[in-house]
Parts: C-alpha cells; sequence; structure tokens
C-alpha cells in the first residue's frame, strides 16, 4: 500500500496536475487534495475522467511494476510519454491522470467557472 497520496504539479505546464487514481474492482479513489479522496464507482466517475481511462486502458500495458514493488516515485513518473498530458497506468489497480486545475478545483467541491477559478 502506497498511503498517503496527493496530486503533483505537472513539471512543464503548472496548469497541469497529476492526480493519483487508485482503481479496485469498480471503485475510484481519486487524490484531489493533501486531505480529500473522492470514491466513485462505474455510474458516478466524472466523465473526464472516464475518457482518460478509457484512453489509457486502451494504450498497451507493457511495462506495469508488481504492486508489492510500487513506490509513490512510481506514480507520478511517465510510463507511456504518448499519452504524458492524458495520464497513464503505473500498476494493475494504480494510474496517474493529468488534469488542469480548473477540472481539480471541480473535483474538490469547487465549480466550473473561471470566474470563480480568478478570484
Amino acid at each position: 500500500m502506497l498511503g498517503h497520496m496527493s496530486p503533483v504539479v505537472h513539471p512543464k505546464d503548472w496548469n497541469l496536475i497529476r492526480v493519483p487514481l487508485h482503481k479496485f474492482e469498480n471503485k475510484y479513489s481519486v487524490y484531489v487534495s493533501d486531505d480529500l479522496v473522492r470514491h466513485y464507482d462505474e455510474k458516478t466517475l466524472p466523465d473526464v475522467l472516464k475518457s482518460k481511462m478509457a484512453m489509457i486502458l486502451a494504450s498497451p500495458q507493457p511495462n506495469l511494476i508488481p504492486e508489492d514493488r510500487l513506490q509513490k516515485l512510481n506514480v507520478y513518473s511517465v510510463t507511456m510519454p504518448e499519452l504524458a498530458l492524458v495520464g497513464w497506468r503505473v500498476s494493475d489497480t494504480w494510474f496517474c491522470l493529468v488534469i488542469d486545475r480548473l477540472t481539480l478545483n471541480s473535483l474538490k467541491g469547487g465549480t466550473l467557472t473561471k470566474e470563480k477559478e480568478n478570484a
């Protein structure tokens, strides 16, 4: 188990955030801040995350890390350069999704309006 996870700013674009996602069976845990994890199922997972997961799962998965060897740094390290702005699969159950700040704010419970973001 990796323990406490948090979003991390993308190294080349400060508007993008790398967000850890743990998928176990049909449940998704999305780590949206240091102290907040959102839990979803197949029906409640937001569309923006569903589309990213679909792209990731449709891609070849050649270098998955065994769960017992997984470390936090592995989650944030790009394993699929062609999906560096979408996200990637790290292990059988761990993913890293790349989302913009506005989307992250909405996942935390904020709104999807730029006025709110700039306030």
